[in-house]
């Protein structure tokens, strides 16, 4: 496996890892080792699972840390090409097959892996199938599909950096994979994954989602400790949720690439205290070197520390945290995410659309507030909102460089936990987590999905 070395993204193949390390097929995570590293303690124990490290010099891993810079991102991915390929020409050599699983954004770094003659590999997409599937409406002119005219979409060049119609007709044309698999389901995404397939008939499409569902139904050994003592201790906001009504604290999280501004952070924080719904609020989430051990005080340090020194450090109008107490909890570290969402207490999520933080919250019955900032968020709010009705937006893309004000905040806050709109999506968001979790069950859709996956690169 070979993830883009951003941590959802590599988050994401190290679950997928874990699922099909559980049928007793060794895979190999070819990685920065810097992820690596903290991956390696998730593991309780798993023989199957390998970390392969790509080691940069100091200098050249901080380029890591510029998000927003493409041309230093380039430059970063431009040193895996040798070690990748080095990698995999190693692996091959003891292996009757190999199969290579490398996310989108590493096509053009690979080498000459797919030469290699006991080689085959596989495409993961780790965004939406809505947000591809308009991608490519809006960059490939000739494709024979049906346009959804259900609701008006982004412009590409509104949400991405330049050059993005450029890679998508690129991989669109890319005909040296196997197969091609999305981190979706089907009860969620069913209508665009079919539309994506229709494109590409001669591939097939796997839609393996989601994957904390499915690694719990196979991996018996994912939420089991050798001792009570190697359990770690419950998160804080947990604590918080466990005396609090049955879905009455809406959750609030932009990820671990946060972009609100400090106006745009106090208008925030007006809105949540007018509110007066209870709250928790995560602010500095923190990435992947605060995700092994929550309740570290000199690691959840660190991790502010970084956070801080990326985004800036972020400031509360004062006095905030005092009125608000008891009724709201601001948290400036890692939180247990799924744990907080699968909470009976938690009935909202304001939620900056991230793909995994939607799946998440789609898939354990919580409806959104959707407040995209960038990358496929916007088309990921216009499924939650527009497609599902599971949530609702708190401004119009259109005018996504406004400042939203606290009064637009206060109101969706409001509509999504204290009204009877707002119960009526919970609703909807139930039914379609129940319909999630059969699919996920032995015989149901995903589940054979997953057979059908396993099934192929083990032929």
């Amino acid at each position: 496996m070979v993830p883009y070395p951003g941590f959802s993204h590599v988050n994401q193949l190290f679950i997928l890892a874990r699922l099909i390390a559980s049928h007793n097929i060794p895979v190999h995570l070819i990685c920065l080792a810097e992820f690596n590293q903290d991956l390696n303690p998730r593991l309780k124990s798993s023989k199957y699972i390998h970390f392969n490290d790509i080691l940069l010099t100091q200098a050249e891993g901080e380029i890591t840390e510029e998000y927003d810079r493409v041309v230093s991102i380039t430059e970063l991915l431009e040193k895996h090409n040798e070690p990748i390929r080095k990698t995999c020409l190693q692996l091959s050599i003891n292996a009757k097959k190999l199969v290579i699983i490398y996310d989108s954004v590493m096509k053009n770094y690979m080498g000459d892996v797919h030469s290699i003659p006991n080689v085959e590999t596989c495409i993961f997409h780790s965004g939406s199938a809505i947000s591809k599937y308009y991608l490519l409406q809006q960059s490939v002119h000739d494709l024979d599909v049906v346009v959804d005219v259900g609701h008006e979409f982004p412009a590409m060049d509104s949400c991405y950096p330049p050059l993005m119609e450029v890679f998508v007709r690129d991989l669109h044309e890319w005909d040296l994979n196997s197969g091609e698999f999305m981190i979706s389901s089907r009860e969620i995404e069913g209508k665009y994954l079919d539309l994506l397939a229709n494109v590409k008939n001669t591939k097939p499409l796997w839609a393996l989602g989601p994957l904390h569902m499915l690694l719990q139904s196979h991996d018996h050994d994912s939420s089991s400790y050798s001792s009570p003592r190697d359990k770690p201790p419950r998160h804080e906001s947990l604590e918080f949720l466990d005396n609090q009504h049955v879905n009455s604290v809406i959750y609030v999280s932009f990820g671990t690439t946060p972009k609100l501004s400090q106006e745009q952070v106090n208008e925030l924080a007006i809105a949540l205290e007018k509110s007066n719904q209870r709250f928790i609020w995560v602010i500095g989430k923190g990435d992947h070197n605060t995700t092994t051990n929550n309740n570290n005080t000199k690691n959840n340090k660190k991790g502010v520390e970084k956070f801080e020194k990326k985004f800036g450090k972020i400031e509360l109008p004062q006095g905030f945290e005092e009125r608000v107490k008891g009724r709201g909890m601001v948290v400036r570290n890692w939180v247990p995410q799924l744990e907080i969402l699968g909470h009976p207490s938690t009935g909202g999520f304001l939620s900056h659309c991230g793909w995994n933080s939607c799946m998440e919250s789609i898939s354990l019955g919580v409806p959104i507030i959707a407040w995209p900032n960038e990358w496929d968020q916007p088309y990921n709010a216009l499924l939650v909102t527009n497609v599902l009705k599971i949530g609702i937006s708190v401004f119009s893309w259109t005018h996504k460089d406004e400042l939203v004000t606290s009064k637009s905040i206060e109101k969706s806050v409001k509509i999504l936990m204290d009204t009877t709109e707002g119960e009526e999506m919970r609703k909807r968001a139930v039914e379609l987590s129940n319909k999630i979790k059969s699919s996920v069950s032995p015989g149901g859709v995903t589940a054979k999905e997953v057979e059908s996956f396993i099934s192929y690169i083990t032929k």
